[in-house]
């Protein structure tokens, strides 16, 4: 939802024209958009809260060139996979046949499946259960989308076959090649995810359009998904670059104020702008990549330990601002920084170049016009005009 995509290219320029003697530190990486662009400019240490975009940074920006193809990782993984599937198939045969006469009959007998499907939020012997799988080192352990995420995020049939990959994934002793493995995964489930752009809630067949939406996406494959990821996430520049960069999963201010960053050049920051925690947009991708077994709390089945950032919160959000133009201005390196106009820190009684102005000897402002997610578009439209501007500051 926060991709940069759209800016990366105005970033790249503008760092650029800086001309870095060294590394392009990345703070909010996310799916790592920036870092992409920044290939023919300097290597990158890049940076986010969550761990599943730490899976993608490290597939796709460090590792030596991958020699196997797709194809002989979908055969090596399918045995274990198999045997997985067909066990979970069997547990859960009962339930697949409510779901296949509810995905075949109206759009009442849809939501009255999934308003009547336990998962481990509602119902305490499937709490249960999930605390032995939690426990077990054996197949029995595969069994986490089928009991957090079945019947909303995902078809029950789906859910399945999430946990047989992700069985198949930890049993795979190609332990290089770990990270592609994993971040495919989680890029075929976000192709398939039954949610309005984001996680924080799942789609309800309200009408016949969601309807038929859901009955589309719960009648597609996993493992046919997966197969096209793997060779969708392919690595990005030269090996000679990808040896270069770090990838970090953590505070974004901790990370600068540390002292443990080397040979940086300049740091670009892309922080949270709206009150909305991101982390509870991403929560299902993140509790399926920890594979963890956490709480599950809520309609959204969410976890209850999920980040949240000072950027975030009307109270902090001056203090982080200045944290942040602080740490940077101590390392003495420029600080490029996307925030748009009417950001939370406005919100609050401040702007960007006041507080970097303090810090940095020249602030240079940037203005684009761009669109903002409206977080799903439930009372309105999905996409927002706004001005988003770039921050050169220099010391």
């Amino acid at each position: 939802m926060g991709t940069k995509r759209h800016m990366s290219d105005h970033v790249r320029d503008a760092i650029a024209e800086l001309e870095p003697a060294g590394r392009i530190v990345d703070l909010f990486s996310g799916v790592g958009s920036v870092a992409e662009s920044l290939q023919t400019t300097a290597s990158v240490v890049t940076n986010d809260a969550l761990s599943f975009t730490a899976s993608l940074s490290r597939a796709r920006f460090i590792g030596r060139k991958r020699s196997e193809a797709p194809e002989a990782v979908v055969k090596r993984l399918s045995s274990i996979y198999r045997e997985r599937l067909l066990e979970l198939r069997r547990l859960y045969r009962d339930q697949l046949a409510a779901e296949n006469a509810a995905l075949a009959g109206t759009r009442e007998d849809l939501g009255r499946y999934m308003n009547r499907t336990k998962h481990v939020g509602n119902d305490p012997a499937l709490n249960r259960r999930a605390r032995r799988a939690a426990e077990t080192s054996d197949l029995a352990h595969y069994e986490l989308a089928t009991l957090y995420f079945a019947a909303g995020y995902l078809s029950l049939q789906q859910a399945i076959e999430v946990d047989s990959i992700r069985a198949a994934i930890d049993g795979d002793r190609r332990l290089d090649q770990r990270d592609w493995l994993l971040a495919s995964w989680i890029a075929a489930m976000s192709v398939l995810v039954n949610s309005p752009g984001h996680t924080a809630q799942f789609l309800k067949p309200n009408s016949d359009p969601s309807h038929v939406r859901i009955v589309r996406t719960w009648s597609r494959s996993v493992w046919k998904e997966y197969s096209a990821a793997l060779a969708a996430v392919s690595q990005v520049g030269t090996y000679r670059w990808r040896s270069r960069n770090e990838v970090y999963v953590g505070d974004a201010l901790e990370l600068i104020s540390g002292g443990y960053l080397e040979n940086i050049g300049a740091v670009y920051a892309d922080p949270p702008y709206t009150k909305d925690q991101y982390s509870r947009y991403y929560h299902v991708y993140e509790t399926l990549f920890r594979y963890d077994f956490p709480d599950s709390l809520g309609e959204g089945r969410n976890r209850s330990d999920r980040f949240t950032t000072g950027f975030s919160l009307k109270t902090a959000v001056i203090a982080s601002f200045h944290d942040l133009c602080r740490n940077v201005a101590r390392m003495h390196v420029p600080l490029v920084l996307s925030y748009p106009s009417e950001g939370l820190l406005a919100d609050a009684g401040a702007t960007v170049s006041d507080i970097a102005g303090q810090y940095f000897s020249n602030v240079i402002t940037r203005s684009i016009e761009t669109k903002h997610s409206t977080m799903g578009a439930s009372k309105g439209k999905s996409k927002k005009t706004a001005t988003e501007n770039i921050y050169v500051c220099t010391i």
